[in-house]
């Protein structure tokens, strides 16, 4: 069964060479998944309003590419919605 992770690495700068990654931490917590999710779109964000101010064509791409980011976020990371296991029952009168 497939689940959605993130990964905390420490990756070192080097110039010409290839630079491995460490694994610190990772983690599958909905919770935190979420908050990371929310952190990435809004990155995104800001870095389209940026672009916008710069150039309007690279704004618009930049705009594309966070629509993308938050449609496939949205998928793999939907809202919660309500307590899990709870259900409505009406009322049989």
């Amino acid at each position: 069964m497939s689940h959605l992770e993130a990964v905390l690495a420490y990756t070192r700068e080097t110039v010409g060479r290839e630079s491995g990654s460490i694994r610190i931490g990772q983690t599958s917590d909905p919770g935190i998944l979420r908050a990371l999710r929310d952190r990435l779109i809004d990155q995104a964000e800001g870095e389209t309003r940026m672009w916008q101010g710069v150039d309007p064509v690279l704004g618009e791409m930049a705009a594309a590419e966070a629509e993308r980011l938050g449609r496939l976020l949205a998928l793999l990371l939907p809202e919660e919605t309500g307590m899990p296991g709870l259900r409505l029952v009406e009322d049989e009168e």
